[in-house]
């Protein structure tokens, strides 16, 4: 079974209709889906989700998304631990040199040790992490 990592940014672009990449996020999330795959996120993800959601007209759609993530059978969504937490952090630390969020050095490990080679995002630092993006361009 074909597993995706699903980035914050695929989230915001499903759940913001005036995102640029709202209409592409949805063919790819139908796409997908039509396509079997599972979707696989983390709590640091969420937590993004819910932050960029926060201002009180906008919550109903961060607890959509999040509630389906967390609730879904064709998701998971891998908790934060003090053990992932300490080696995101290390990672975090190790690559100086890249823009990283630490929720993003969390997102890669994740994603490495499950064998995830696709990100659902925009992000150019998961293509940095040797991951294929589907959000990187409207082709």
């Amino acid at each position: 079974m074909r597993r995706v990592f699903v980035d914050t940014a695929a989230l915001v672009a499903l759940g913001n209709k005036q995102d640029d990449w709202h209409d592409h996020a949805v063919a790819v999330s139908r796409q997908l889906t039509l396509a079997g795959c599972r979707f696989v996120t983390t709590d640091a993800v969420l937590l993004e989700v819910g932050n960029t959601f926060s201002r009180a007209p906008f919550k109903p759609i961060a607890l959509r998304l999040i509630e389906t993530a967390r609730s879904s059978p064709r998701w998971r969504c891998v908790p934060v631990d003090r053990p992932l937490l300490d080696r995101g952090f290390a990672l975090f630390r190790q690559r100086l040199d890249k823009d990283w969020s630490l929720t993003d050095c969390i997102s890669i490990l994740v994603a490495k040790e499950l064998g995830i080679e696709q990100a659902f995002t925009t992000d150019h630092h998961f293509t940095q992490a040797g991951l294929a993006i589907l959000l990187g361009s409207r082709a």
